[in-house]
């Protein structure tokens, strides 16, 4: 095993699929089943040594999991890149269906994140639709517990929302106030944001956030950021064409600050995924794996 990692690392993709270099495609797959069985197994031997302190650990099987579980990764990272087989190769079916379904709170799920080794040693064996689930469960369970909950209600005395962070933008300014007043929250991004736009004169537009705004502040702040012309992203070429990834040379255009600036759009990606938020410019695939 260590000696296929160690080989794939220095193999390229044209190699394998059209050269069958190391070994070829379909005993990469013979191998990726193999590997897929071994480390399903030793999760599921790691759960029951918690349960019972008497089974022992051995040592080598310890050191062939850790080196299969790399050589999984590697070439799950490179599957990602040119598939080498089927994606329904790499998942077990129905694995953690019944752990998720068991969850109902922020405590539930993230307990289940900490205690499951597949999810931390091979995650690419639970598919990626019942992943996406879990993250979307997590992340929304959370949510409600900081910011509470929207009252359906239209007459009810508490609308079930906590007291957000107000934020106040102004129009023209939205990348210089966003990064002034939201950049050092820090925790606090995972409250409820306020957002509220001044005109030219300063004063309040009218409008009532509840996440509208937020969403609004995030489509003119992507606007000015993703633009290739403000130099801190550049477009692909060619056939996957359009997708984002950032400028090795917005240094030169922004100084200093372009590091802030990257940090604080990072920030507000991750508050737009915590809130749900659908991200419109495409990352390209070889920045965002």
């Amino acid at each position: 095993l260590s000696t296929i990692r160690h080989t794939l690392t220095i193999t390229d993709d044209a190699e394998i699929h059209d050269m069958d270099k190391p070994i070829p495609l379909h005993q990469l797959r013979r191998c990726i089943e193999m590997l897929k069985k071994l480390l399903h197994r030793a999760c599921c031997i790691e759960l029951l040594k918690k349960d019972n302190d008497n089974v022992p650990s051995h040592y080598i099987g310890l050191s062939l999991i850790s080196v299969a579980a790399k050589t999984m990764r590697d070439l799950y990272d490179r599957s990602s890149r040119r598939p080498l087989c089927l994606p329904k190769v790499w998942i077990i079916d129905d694995l953690l269906e019944s752990e998720i379904r068991r969850c109902t709170s922020f405590d539930d799920y993230e307990g289940l994140l900490h205690s499951t080794p597949i999810l931390r040693i091979c995650p690419f064996l639970v598919s990626y639709k019942r992943r996406l689930k879990l993250f979307e469960r997590i992340v929304t369970t959370n949510r409600i517990q900081i910011q509470g909950e929207n009252n359906p209600n239209p007459f009810a005395m508490d609308s079930g929302l906590k007291p957000g962070i107000p934020v106040r933008i102004m129009r023209g300014r939205v990348l210089e106030d966003g990064l002034a007043t939201m950049n050092k929250l820090g925790r606090d991004m995972r409250k409820r944001i306020v957002v509220h736009y001044l005109n030219e004169a300063g004063a309040t537009e009218a409008g009532v956030d509840v996440g509208g705004l937020f969403k609004e502040f995030w489509t003119d702040l992507c606007a000015i950021a993703f633009d290739p012309n403000y130099a801190l992203f550049r477009v692909t070429e060619g056939a996957a064409g359009n997708c984002m990834y950032p400028n090795p040379a917005s240094g030169a255009a922004h100084g200093v600050t372009h590091v802030t600036l990257f940090e604080f759009l990072g920030r507000i990606l991750g508050k737009a995924l915590y809130e749900g938020i659908t991200i419109h410019p495409q990352l390209a695939h070889f920045f965002s794996v």
